[in-house]
């Protein structure tokens, strides 16, 4: 078994020695390898802004504490949308940085070539503050340029994709340019979802293999799937997979300049109801999901809209790596200037 650590990560850390309060541990899924919010051993947490409703995950914990009102800011890992996928459903602010720009020391690794430590917070004033203290000092230049891909809009549930579009037309006056790209083919966004699920399950496999063939820990069914997938894959999976993934990344390259951002849908759906089997959404998650992850690349939710439920729902914007405190200049402006904070309704 895991011994507790004598150490504190040094994310937390830095809070702390700057004012931060620490009040608490929260619950993820099981080794984070879930975006569903809930824990065969612990139980699920319920969304504080739709009862009934699942926060996502993996970290579901830090993002019922703070939509809750119960902390200001909670940290999280993203990997494969952890941070992102809670944000939305939860209606939070929320960054999942560019890989490798904070420290992951102190962590529990999933799968290390995708894990990034990001946060939530209710307000971008809160966002920024964290930012402040943890993002390493960068070049800074002014995201001018929104970036919009039709294609995306195909991912999500058509009720979503409609508030999805009039977000648009609110934001592009905010923008000196718009752009707009296509991709050459429809199902380019299954294989980029495949391809993130092999590399990712090829680095858990090298990570945890050992230990989960010699302790052999007892999982939810599908995580349990999941991680026996990850033990299958071959190398032959892995290297198709990085060419999907080197596509990805020339598109990329071409279409998002150092100066542009992304307008990106950050889930398929609103919080599914508790109970119902979030797992059935991973694949269209991933669709979304993915795209940071591939390429590294800085991703934050804004908290913008509503469901005719009531429901949060919102949108991301991406920016190239590097760009973290870019993107969150950006997107402070936006949220001055268009956004209602919804936690305050």
């Amino acid at each position: 078994a895991a011994q507790p650590s004598k150490i504190t990560a040094s994310a937390v850390a830095k809070l702390m020695q700057q004012g931060c309060r620490f009040m608490g541990y929260t619950h993820t899924d099981e080794l984070a390898y879930s975006l569903e919010g809930n824990n065969l051993h612990y139980g699920c947490a319920e969304n504080p802004n739709a009862a009934g409703h699942a926060c996502g995950g993996s970290s579901m914990g830090s993002a019922a504490a703070v939509a809750a009102n119960l902390a200001d800011i909670g940290l999280g890992t993203d990997t494969g949308g952890s941070i992102r996928v809670p944000a939305s459903y939860c209606g939070l602010y929320g960054i999942r940085p560019s890989h490798d720009v904070i420290a992951t020391d102190g962590l529990i690794p999933l799968a290390p070539c995708f894990d990034t430590v990001g946060w939530f917070a209710r307000s971008p004033q809160h966002l920024m503050q964290v930012a402040d203290v943890l993002l390493p000092q960068q070049e800074q230049v002014t995201l001018d340029t929104l970036v919009t891909c039709e294609q995306l809009f195909s991912l999500v549930n058509p009720d979503c994709a409609q508030l999805l579009n009039k977000q648009v037309k609110q934001l592009k006056p905010l923008f000196k340019h718009n752009q707009l790209f296509s991709l050459p083919k429809e199902d380019f966004f299954s294989k980029l979802a495949d391809a993130f699920r092999v590399l990712q399950g090829r680095a858990i496999a090298k990570q945890h293999g050992h230990w989960l063939k010699t302790a052999q820990p007892h999982f939810a069914q599908a995580i349990a799937e999941r991680f026996k997938m990850a033990m299958a894959l071959t190398a032959q999976e892995e290297q198709q997979a990085r060419v999907v993934q080197q596509q990805w990344q020339t598109i990329m390259a071409d279409n998002l300049s150092s100066t542009a951002c992304l307008f990106l849908p950050t889930t398929p759906t609103t919080a599914p109801a508790l109970g119902n089997g979030a797992h059935n959404l991973r694949q269209q998650i991933l669709s979304l999901s993915a795209i940071a992850g591939l390429t590294q690349a800085v991703q934050v939710h804004l908290p913008s809209l509503r469901s005719e439920q009531g429901h949060p729902y919102g949108f991301s914007l991406m920016a190239r790596k590097g760009n973290d405190r870019n993107l969150l200049n950006r997107v402070s402006v936006i949220a001055n200037q268009i956004i209602e904070d919804i936690t305050n309704d």
